[in-house]
């Protein structure tokens, strides 16, 4: 329905076009006539010698074009038959103008002419090749846009799927490491654990129901930082050190969840996680007009030094998001002595896949 109105549309304008250029041209070369005379006579040309060309453009668009697209022995076929229909189409005009146009609607006032007198034949040849050019142009234009339009899709949608397969990596891996956390207190019988079990009840809760979406407020992403940070406190006691810094003007920010997620497990896992010794993990929240500042700190032992950065996969899981979901960030790592450090800034209004 919508492709038939726009044809519709697209024919009105140009008969309208065609009929104001015969009026024109009707008011210098013939006279007598009334101004009502001269608006009637100008329409009915345009559509009575218009038409011809408009079945003629339907065919070269829809056969003729599409065929020599393709190639091949019978494109040669097809031209010898767009020619003979050409010249056909030609001839029929000049029979509508001498019979029907020129005698009944111009009432013979228009100087007689032979059916094939060359000067009127390249006219109306003209007419032709410039309605079927336009609307062979016009159909191009639209097939182009509709061709950009579906690629936009399909790069969309693998966007989409892209992200989605990142988060469900962060799920597992995190409840890999969740639940070694709670096995740890168990072993040793720690009235801490139902604590634990709690935590983790509220942190699936989220991951099943909250994380599949486009964005969460950032209160929601720091609420879930805080409880698995207090799940790795349950377990490391006093060997760990956790500092938290926060300053946001707008906790309703939206923000893409599981993030931050990543950035943290990686500081417990390869900072506390593997050391014998105390540990810290110093952590800066800030957000100001828009602008997430978001910093990281853990200490590592000397051992650990050599594999750190290629096991850090949630780094490259951050990372990766970042690029499918904001158009404005900075990530940068530091690594000195035995201290790992990475800051992360995003522009949280620049939310959206390129």
């Amino acid at each position: 329905m919508r492709r038939l109105l726009f044809h519709l549309l697209f024919w009105l304008a140009y008969f309208a076009f065609r009929g104001f250029i015969e009026y024109l041209w009707l008011h210098g070369s013939l006279k007598g006539f009334s101004e009502t005379d001269y608006v009637v006579a100008a329409w009915l040309a345009a559509l009575l010698e218009g038409l011809p060309e408009v079945l003629y453009a339907y065919y070269l668009t829809y056969r003729v074009w599409p065929r020599l697209e393709k190639g091949g022995v019978m494109r040669w076929w097809i031209l010898v038959e767009a020619l003979i229909l050409l010249l056909s189409a030609i001839y029929m005009v000049r029979i509508i103008f001498y019979y029907i146009v020129a005698d009944q609607i111009f009432k013979g006032l228009f100087p007689s002419s032979e059916h094939f007198e060359f000067r009127r034949f390249m006219a109306i040849l003209f007419n032709f090749l410039a309605t079927s050019g336009l609307m062979v142009a016009v159909k191009s234009i639209r097939q182009q846009l509709e061709l950009k339009e579906k690629q936009k899709n399909l790069v969309k949608e693998k966007l989409e799927t892209e992200l989605k397969m990142l988060r469900s990596q962060i799920n597992p891996h995190f409840l890999f490491n969740t639940l070694n956390n709670i096995y740890g207190l168990s072993i040793r019988n720690s009235d801490k654990a139902p604590e634990a079990v709690m935590k983790l009840s509220e942190l699936l809760h989220f991951t099943l129901y909250r994380a599949g979406a486009a964005t969460i407020a950032l209160e929601e992403e720091l609420q879930i930082i805080k409880d698995y940070i207090s799940l790795e406190k349950l377990r490391y006691d006093e060997r760990l050190e956790v500092k938290w810094e926060q300053h946001v003007d707008n906790p309703q920010q939206a923000i893409t969840p599981l993030i931050l997620l990543p950035l943290i497990e990686n500081a417990f896992k390869h900072g506390a996680g593997n050391s014998r010794f105390q540990s810290f993990v110093h952590i800066k929240v800030s957000l100001e007009y828009g602008i997430l500042y978001f910093n990281i700190s853990n200490s590592f032992e000397k051992n650990e030094q050599e594999k750190v950065q290629k096991e850090r996969i949630g780094l490259h899981n951050t990372r990766r998001q970042l690029e499918l979901t904001y158009q404005e960030y900075e990530l940068d790592i530091y690594q000195q002595d035995q201290v790992f450090s990475v800051e992360l800034t995003i522009n949280l209004n620049s939310y959206g896949t390129a």
